[in-house]
């Protein structure tokens, strides 16, 4: 799917648990077609990272900007304008895999083909909960090209996934780029992501 020019700006970003500073001083800037890795040891605050850019926590300091429009203050005009998957899968168990792919898609008013998602992901025809830990990956990594968003914050995105897994991801990944999409990746096996430009958040620990 062809995607209009994008942005998204990340300016000395401080993040906090309870007041407390964990990072400081982050600064991101992406355009369509752009990527990073976002790395650093378990613990370094790489979720938090990701979750204070889409809103789910407060800003410390900092401003975000999408677009060229200063949302610091509006986070749930940043949650519509980003795709965000998250490390644990939130997934209804009840449901079989096609019932949540069309879920999905009338949710987020999505003209694009469940059957063929399914295909590609190689997804079982059962339901949710009986599905392995990898095929749950699979089901939330499908939702992203359902929801239609530029932006996607994407946190261990491989982790569970097997080397098949990882190569559909990855595929998905580049055509997301070509089509001019944006990516911030947080990983703690940069390696996959080679040619990335890399923020180790080592060095911005507020620790």
């Amino acid at each position: 799917m062809e995607k209009s020019q994008s942005s998204i700006s990340i300016n000395s970003l401080s993040c906090a648990v309870d007041t407390k500073v964990i990072l400081s001083d982050i600064n991101i800037n992406l355009i369509s077609g752009q990527t990073i890795t976002i790395t650093g040891p378990n613990g370094i605050g790489k979720t938090l990272l990701l979750r204070t850019i889409i809103g789910f926590n407060s800003i410390f300091k900092g401003n975000v900007l999408i677009n060229k429009i200063n949302l610091s203050n509006n986070p749930s005009n940043r949650q519509e304008q980003i795709g965000y998957y998250g490390h644990k899968t939130s997934l209804q168990n009840g449901l079989s895999v096609m019932e949540i792919m069309e879920y999905w898609k009338a949710y987020y008013n999505s003209n694009a083909n469940t059957g063929d998602l399914i295909k590609f992901w190689e997804l079982p025809n059962k339901f949710v909960g009986n599905c392995s830990e990898g095929q749950r990956k699979r089901i939330s990594l499908a939702r992203l090209s359902l929801m239609k968003r530029n932006i996607w914050l994407l946190d261990e995105p491989t982790t569970n996934l097997d080397l098949i897994g990882k190569e559909k991801f990855l595929e998905l990944l580049t055509s997301h780029i070509e089509a001019g999409g944006i990516s911030i990746i947080a990983t703690h096996e940069p390696s996959q992501f080679d040619g990335n430009k890399i923020i180790n958040l080592g060095r911005h620990s507020g620790n």
